[in-house]
C-alpha cells in the first residue's frame, strides 16, 4: 500500500497582505459570523498552487484542535480554517503522481 502525500499550496495568516481581503470573502457581507463562503476562498487560493508546493507524508493541519475543513467543488482541494489561533487558511491537495516520483527519487 502506498502512502499518501499531500501538498501544501498556500498558508494565510492574519500577518500576511491578502488575509483581510480572503477574511471578508469567507465570512460574507454580514455582521455575524459566517463560514459559508469557502469555495471563493478555495479559488483564490488555488492561484498559488505550482511545482513549488511543500509536499508532506502528514495530511496538513493548522493546529491539533479547532481546524475546520472545507471541500473543493471540484474535489481537487482541501481548505482549512482556525479561527482559535486567530484566524488562518491553509489550501492544500493531494499530491500528484509526478509530485510523488520526484519526492521518492530525492527523499533517499
Amino acid at each position: 500500500m502506498e502512502k499518501k502525500l499531500y501538498s501544501t499550496v498556500r498558508f494565510v495568516q492574519s500577518s500576511d497582505e491578502d488575509y483581510n481581503r480572503i477574511e471578508a470573502v469567507f465570512s460574507g457581507l454580514r455582521t455575524w459570523y459566517c463560514e459559508g463562503n469557502a469555495q471563493p476562498v478555495i479559488d483564490y487560493l488555488s492561484d498559488w498552487d505550482d511545482e513549488e508546493n511543500e509536499l508532506t507524508a502528514e495530511e496538513p493541519m493548522i493546529a491539533k484542535m479547532g481546524d475546520t475543513r472545507y471541500a473543493d467543488e471540484n474535489g481537487t482541494y482541501t481548505l482549512l480554517y482556525n479561527s482559535t489561533i486567530g484566524g488562518c487558511f491553509l489550501l492544500y491537495r493531494e499530491a500528484t503522481e509526478t509530485e510523488i516520483d520526484w519526492h521518492n527519487d530525492h527523499a533517499k
